[in-house]
């Protein structure tokens, strides 16, 4: 693994690449400015028609003329033009006249990159999925959730309805796991722990990343039956089955009683406060009594200033009535679940690591 910046120096430079855009923004007339804001879904769906045409793939021997590539592809000569040269305008590709090569960046798009993002860009870009942030605005004068009212049922249910959509809504909370996991690594121990218990832990990747780290430890995975033979392979391929118990069932109703560490990773930004509560109260009633709670999230700063954060929660209301949070609401919200924050381990990514114990 590459070494990481310490947090302050990360943040130092996140601070300044903010300041940098701020003052590129200030530079053009408000109207150009915000005829600017508006293109980022036109840069965003040119991303996803690269990413879901298998653009990169095409590219990955080298540079190609866009007929070669729309001959490999079966697109349109002249379309696959344009579109390679819209892309390369955004970095994805480098143009030499009519020949087209991956840059670093859209490098990160072929299938099999270790560091792949394709299938992160094929969430986000989904019809399935812009056309619910299509109903923001109904969103914000109701406070509810648009997903039912766009697929007629939950998110939820969505994804168990339609398993095309769930295979790549898995894929990418996957790949956005192991994203993180180098920051989580670095900014916290996992080795005193003797069994790390992954609530709603998905397809395994977050505790075979963890007992990975803590050679020792035993792991316990929590999650919906229909996902555990998915968990189960990835747990083979990490080498950690082993020291594995795969448990189905509700988080809302239990949760393994042996662990002395639990961890959920954008688990509670799923539900509001009510929600939320249930299962922290849960997991504080089945967690033994000196036992760890870690919660991965995001956690809103204080300010106006950007923050990714700050766009994950309207895509928390959208979707699932969920939310982000600051610090003093987790710090309310785990009070009232009988736990105590101990403190946030903050990480050069935009996740922090909640750290909480039950209260005396």
């Amino acid at each position: 693994m590459s070494r990481l910046p310490p947090v302050r120096v990360a943040r130092a430079a996140t601070s300044v690449r903010t300041a940098v855009q701020g003052l590129t923004r200030r530079m053009v007339p408000p109207p150009i400015g915000v005829l600017e804001l508006m293109t980022g879904l036109i840069e965003a769906n040119t991303l996803y028609a690269v990413a879901r045409l298998g653009v990169p793939d095409a590219l990955a021997d080298g540079p190609r003329t866009a007929a070669d590539v729309a001959a490999e592809l079966g697109t349109h000569p002249d379309a696959t033009f344009r579109l390679l040269r819209a892309a390369a305008g955004h970095g994805l590709l480098d143009q030499d006249g009519d020949r087209f090569a991956l840059t670093t960046l859209g490098r990160t798009l072929l299938s099999d990159a270790p560091d792949s993002m394709r299938a992160v860009v094929l969430m986000i870009g989904d019809p399935r999925y812009q056309s619910v942030w299509g109903r923001l605005p109904e969103s914000v004068t109701t406070g509810a959730a648009q997903a039912e009212a766009v697929h007629g049922v939950s998110m939820w249910e969505l994804l168990d309805r339609d398993p095309d959509y769930a295979a790549t809504f898995n894929e990418a909370m996957t790949r956005l796991t192991a994203l993180d996991w180098p920051t989580v690594e670095a900014a916290y121990d996992f080795t005193p722990f003797r069994r790390i218990v992954d609530v709603g832990g998905g397809h395994g990747q977050l505790l075979a990343s963890m007992l990975t780290a803590a050679p020792a430890a035993e792991g316990v995975l929590l999650e919906q039956e229909s996902l555990l033979p998915h968990a189960e392979q990835r747990l083979r391929e990490a080498g950690v089955l082993s020291r594995c118990r795969l448990e189905g069932g509700s988080f809302f109703e239990r949760v393994p009683d042996d662990g002395d560490l639990y961890v959920m990773r954008r688990v509670v930004h799923d539900f509001d406060d009510e929600q939320a509560l249930a299962l922290l109260t849960t997991v504080r009633r089945d967690m033994p009594a000196g036992a760890t709670l870690l919660l991965l999230e995001s956690v809103v700063p204080p300010g106006g200033g950007p923050h990714f954060s700050k766009s994950l929660d309207l895509d928390m209301l959208l979707f699932a009535g969920g939310r982000e949070r600051t610090e003093q609401e987790f710090a309310a919200l785990l009070g009232k679940a009988g736990l105590e924050m101990t403190r946030i381990v903050p990480t050069i990514s935009m996740i922090c690591l909640v750290e909480a114990r039950p209260a005396a």
